[in-house]
């Protein structure tokens, strides 16, 4: 799957070597990231975080034709996530936290422009299990919100309205027409990642939490990105 990627296709262009590069540096800073995290605030510890999808972002931006509106918004949607990344690993979190908020907003808000996109030109897709999973996802984000409330403090209105716009989000994922289920995917673990954010933030943090917001995070940005190109 991961050189499937339209995007790290040989095309003769001079930059095959940049694009495989890109997605190298992504994939190992990530996993480098994966294996610092959790632990003490060290001071390259914003940049290596932004490297990830910032390379996944450049990658988009450098092999796109230019004009390309799900391009840009794709282009968009990876740079404003790696702002977030950047600014939930300032030294001062508490300060920063509401800024990597409103960044991941306008990714999510990016996100759901490709999704209405392509919903506008080639129609929704409703059955049961498309009706029944947004029905979970609601749910499930709600029962959240019900139990992390007490916890928010002043931060309630923000973190409010962004779990809407995750939620709408992920509903528009699983609205998509075939072959989507990538960009399904994402969309939920990109979802699970940011619940267990709010649960470390405003609950009870368990072992290994901060692991596995990273992994599945930067799981979900690279299924979106493979299936938004692939579809």
């Amino acid at each position: 799957m991961l050189m499937s990627v339209p995007l790290l296709d040989a095309r003769g262009d001079g930059l095959d070597m940049m694009r495989y590069a890109l997605f190298v540096v992504s994939l190992v800073s990530s996993v480098i990231y994966l294996g610092r995290t959790g632990g003490a605030w060290y001071p390259l510890m914003p940049w290596l975080k932004a490297l990830p999808v910032g390379a996944l972002a450049l990658l988009t931006a450098v092999s796109l034709p230019g004009g390309s509106l799900i391009g840009l918004l794709l282009v968009a949607a990876l740079a404003f996530s790696t702002l977030g990344d950047i600014f939930l690993a300032l030294r001062d979190e508490k300060k920063w936290f509401v800024f990597g908020l409103g960044a991941f907003l306008i990714a999510h808000l990016a996100y759901i422009a490709i999704f209405a996109y392509v919903l506008s030109h080639f129609g929704l897709r409703l059955d049961m299990a498309r009706l029944i999973g947004v029905a979970v996802v609601i749910g499930a984000a709600g029962m959240l919100h019900g139990q992390l409330k007490g916890g928010f403090g002043e931060m309630a209105g923000p973190v409010a309205l962004y779990m809407t716009v995750i939620v709408v989000m992920v509903v528009g994922a699983l609205l998509l027409p075939p072959p989507s289920m990538l960009v399904v995917i994402g969309a939920l673990l990109f979802m699970g990642s940011d619940a267990m954010i709010a649960v470390a933030k405003f609950g009870k943090p368990f072992g290994g939490v901060h692991h596995l917001i990273w992994g599945t995070y930067y799981a979900a940005q690279y299924l979106l990105m493979a299936g938004i190109l692939q579809g």
